[in-house]
């Protein structure tokens, strides 16, 4: 023997670490999933940068063209309103095809961290428990932390 003696913890204590345990690698999972989509979707905007310019400049014209029509009524500014809306459109379906092999990886990964959040969690609580209740106020913690983060 080596000389170290094993301690056996009662089972209620060992229950509880097991459920400890699972409970923190739920939480870095989730934590996982979440930066994971965030790094996606950072990766996405760069590579749709034209695209969600283009969308965004000719909603802007729309806005205008809009804006204008309501100035002075006129079939030319209908018109304009029509064309601009129409440019809009077709960005906003070009930008939707560029997006969509992005979102197709980031999407599982959203639903993951949301599945986490709404039932996986929760669930763990209760087991745990401490069950999730809804809360209407930050806790000291939290907000000492947030007054930090900001300064």
């Amino acid at each position: 023997m080596s000389g170290q003696a094993t301690v056996k913890l009662p089972k209620q204590i060992e229950e509880e670490m097991t459920m400890l345990r699972g409970l923190r690698d739920l939480m870095g999972e989730r934590v996982g999933y979440f930066f994971g989509a965030k790094m996606l979707g950072k990766k996405m905007n760069e590579e749709t940068e034209t695209e969600r310019t283009a969308v965004r400049e000719t909603g802007k014209k729309l806005r205008e063209a809009i804006s204008t029509l309501i100035e002075t009524p006129s079939k030319e500014n209908a018109v304009a309103v029509l064309t601009a809306q129409k440019a809009n459109v077709e960005a906003s379906e070009v930008n939707s095809k560029v997006r969509k092999p992005h979102m197709k990886k980031i999407n599982p990964l959203r639903k993951a961290f949301r599945y986490i959040d709404t039932v996986a969690l929760p669930d763990s609580l209760k087991e745990l428990g401490k069950p999730a209740t809804p809360r209407f106020s930050l806790s000291k913690w939290v907000t000492e932390a947030i007054e930090t983060k900001k300064k």
